[in-house]
């Protein structure tokens, strides 16, 4: 149940964060690639100090071994980097509700890469649950209308850039979560993100002028609350249940991330309704407590450690 509501509340802080993300590129002005490096460098500071307090010197443990150091990297850039950098490319180019949208066929590709790992189908409530989350996303995106989705070339490609980057943020950290608690994996594998997209960018060259409003989006709902708090809550739920059921439930970023996008005033109209009960039709379809020994997970909870 604390893995369920985990994924639930990554998910839902990934959509207001996403909101957060909307307004600061279209009130302020902000570049994305200059937000995505604070926004990965900042927050990677957080996470090492949040780790540090919490877990102390096991801390060290995720890098004593050369294998899990490659992993950690790949995790960093494949994972964390790519996916904050798809994301909010997405977001810049379209608007938060429409990139999450294009996000959410991710969970579509982890569900199938997970079987074809573990040499399983996939089991008929999670069919269920991926046909939901495709036709809500199909309805949420097109209104049942396929002749009505008006995407630019660059917002349809780096959506699914993003959707692509889940099955590489859902997966990756998965062997070494068997071994090691969430919230060091994470540590470890946000400053390889932050250290490279600073790298990169060199924010210090250029911070942009804005008032308190601008700067509570950037740090408070962007950084803090849509990073340190999402990614944190998210691995958790990774470890406790799962990377196919984790990545499924956060689909309920799709609804916070429209709800945030109507109050900045994105149209929500009456078929969005369908498009956010079909994608919540997810959350009760695999909220329900299956078998330990499930498939369809490749860290399944009778192998793993207690996260706390």
């Amino acid at each position: 149940m604390l893995g369920v509501l985990a994924a639930l509340g990554g998910g839902a802080l990934w959509g207001f964060s996403g909101s957060c993300a909307q307004l600061v590129f279209t009130t302020y002005g902000l570049e994305p690639i200059w937000v995505i490096s604070v926004r990965a460098s900042v927050g990677a500071v957080l996470v090492m100090l949040l780790a540090c307090v919490m877990r102390g010197r096991r801390v060290l443990d995720v890098v004593k071994r050369p294998k899990n150091i490659a992993l950690v990297i790949a995790f960093g850039l494949f994972g964390l980097a790519l996916t904050q950098f798809t994301y909010l490319m997405a977001i810049n180019h379209s608007n938060a509700g429409t990139a999450t949208m294009l996000e959410y066929i991710g969970p579509v590709f982890v569900v199938f890469v997970v079987c074809a790992i573990k040499r399983h189908a996939p089991q008929v409530r999670e069919l269920v649950a991926l046909a939901c989350v495709v036709a809500g996303v199909f309805v949420l995106s097109t209104h049942g209308d396929p002749t009505q989705l008006v995407l630019t070339p660059d917002a349809l490609g780096w959506g699914l850039a993003s959707a692509v980057s889940m099955v590489f943020y859902t997966l990756l950290p998965a062997p070494l979560l068997k071994q090691h608690d969430n919230l060091s994996v994470l540590a470890w594998a946000m400053i390889v993100a932050g250290a490279v997209m600073v790298a990169w960018q060199r924010p210090w060259e250029s911070v942009p002028v804005m008032d308190a409003f601008g700067w509570i989006a950037l740090f408070g709902g962007l950084t803090c609350m849509g990073t340190v708090a999402a990614f944190s809550l998210y691995y958790y739920a990774v470890k406790a249940i799962g990377p196919s059921r984790t990545s499924m439930l956060a689909s309920v970023e799709v609804v916070s991330a429209t709800v945030f996008a109507a109050l900045l005033g994105t149209p929500f109209e009456a078929m969005d309704v369908l498009g956010l009960v079909l994608i919540m039709a997810t959350v009760f379809l695999l909220a329900k407590r299956s078998d330990p020994a499930t498939p369809s997970d490749l860290a399944s909870p009778t192998t793993q450690s207690d996260p706390r």
